[in-house]
């Protein structure tokens, strides 16, 4: 197994920098970046899922949301031990109550994609890449996770997008538990005018 952060040099081991360029210093600088990313995308992923668990709530309780005893039974008793997987597979059968067939379809889809992002920035190490140039010294690193079966290079673009992605889920969530908490108590169907 790789260790976290290592440089994984191949079958043909370890090269010469090219002139002016600091592996060690490189790679401190690249560990503290991926440790920030981490973070990000689980702190992400946690808003993302207080959301989703505040639509479950809401949903499932009705108007006895408000009797702190039965909340917390549910909160704790029921809600607690589910993964993300688990709460994600329950708001995806609440979700179309107050979403659109295509709304509801695509967030299964975002939600899918921040579980496997999630799931492989808490759980899979990283290791550096080096590039090399025509004489086969090393010019650049690039970090590498393992993401289910393929390989995810760390790189500014991709965190963008990963950004992105959260921030939008944030939105997207935040208005589903808001939809739901506006549903009528009994019958789950959102409120007439």
């Amino acid at each position: 197994m790789i260790i976290d952060g290592a440089t994984n040099w191949g079958a043909d081991g370890p090269r010469p920098a090219a002139e002016g360029f600091d592996v060690e210093a490189r790679s401190k600088s690249i560990y503290e970046w991926v440790r920030q990313v981490r973070g990000g995308v689980l702190a992400g992923a946690f808003t993302v899922e207080r959301h989703i668990s505040v639509a479950i709530t809401h949903f499932m309780l009705g108007d006895r949301i408000g009797i702190p005893e039965v909340r917390d039974a549910f909160d704790e008793g029921l809600l607690g031990p589910l993964a993300f997987e688990r709460r994600i597979n329950v708001v995806m059968q609440i979700a179309p109550h107050v979403l659109s067939s295509d709304e509801a379809a695509s967030l299964k889809a975002d939600l899918s994609e921040l579980r496997t992002l999630r799931n492989a920035m808490a759980h899979k190490p990283f290791w550096l890449h080096p590039e090399l140039n025509d004489e086969r010294e090393v010019v650049n690193l690039v970090p590498i996770m393992q993401r289910g079966k393929g390989l995810l290079l760390l790189t500014t673009p991709f965190v963008e997008q990963v950004n992105a992605l959260i921030a939008g889920l944030i939105e997207r969530t935040d208005n589903l538990a808001k939809g739901v908490a506006q549903c009528s108590p009994k019958s789950g169907s959102p409120k007439s005018d």
